[in-house]
């Protein structure tokens, strides 16, 4: 059976039919709970991890390896937990970083804004008008955040299998279009898309294990072999390819490791204008 990812304009809106849909089918729901696990692997507290799946860097806030340390541990706990069928995710970007993998049923779920604002009006205790600024302002924030995030645009319609317009359907009725999208035959595991996803795992894992020693790493996957891709002054390229591999075939599924270092022409470059 297929994977869910769920994605909104509006958390708790889509959360709720997210975790509706789970239960009609009998499906794993996965959410930000799953980040307490990453968090006491990596010794980094949970609403750090939280605070990256919703902001972006920041002078006064979290700085740029930090976030994309964050966002690391974040897909690793996750694509451990979609190795396995009946999953349905909301809440941790899942929809962004499956995409190709095709028993994944990509869903986004909207709202009017005018109905939105009056949600957050309420939460709030704000006036309307200041509300609808409010969801304006946050929907330019998610927006820069998935771009820079993964540079893919999450209101980009053509990244869904589906759009359900919440302001115009039932929420009982929503969950059992998307049930029923389940049983197409695009979406069931086949042995292809199945490669894709353990690939795409032990890529997240290793791009994880490697961050924080390696921030501009590149990781790609197959079948076991691993490929990194780094930058590094001539003077340091063996030291580091060698870490790397000592490091990378430590973990598990790894069969092979190439490293690629590429020669870093900025650092080169502020270095002989000393």
């Amino acid at each position: 059976m297929p994977i869910i990812a769920f994605s909104a304009d509006s958390y708790q809106n889509g959360r709720r039919i997210a975790k509706k849909t789970a239960e009609s089918l009998g499906y794993r729901y996965v959410d930000r709970e799953i980040l307490n696990a990453a968090a006491e692997k990596y010794h980094v507290a949970a609403l750090k991890l939280i605070k990256a799946l919703d902001e972006t860097p920041s002078f006064m806030g979290m700085s740029s390896k930090e976030w994309k340390q964050y966002l690391a541990y974040i897909q690793e706990a996750v694509m451990g937990e979609l190795l396995d069928d009946n999953v349905v995710t909301h809440g941790v970007a899942a929809h962004l970083y499956v995409l190709g993998v095709s028993h994944v049923l990509k869903v986004r779920i909207l709202l009017d804004p005018d109905e939105r604002a009056r949600e957050v009006a309420a939460q709030k205790d704000v006036a309307f008008e200041k509300a609808k600024k409010i969801i304006r302002r946050q929907g330019r924030q998610r927006k820069r955040w998935s771009i820079d995030a993964f540079q893919l645009d999450e209101t980009d319609p053509s990244l869904y299998d589906m759009m359900v317009n919440m302001s115009q359907i039932d929420p009982e009725e929503a969950v059992g279009m998307i049930s029923a999208a389940t049983g197409y035959r695009k979406f069931r595991p086949m042995t292809y898309s199945i490669k894709c996803m353990q690939d795409r795992e032990l890529a997240s894992r290793v791009r994880a294990a490697l961050l924080r020693n390696f921030p501009d790493v590149r990781v790609q996957a197959r079948d076991g072999a691993v490929v990194v891709e780094i930058k590094a002054l001539k003077r340091e390229k063996q030291k580091k390819a060698k870490a790397i591999k000592e490091l990378t075939g430590k973990l598990s599924g790894v069969h092979y490791v190439e490293v690629h270092v590429i020669n870093d022409i900025f650092r080169q470059a502020v270095e002989s204008g000393r």
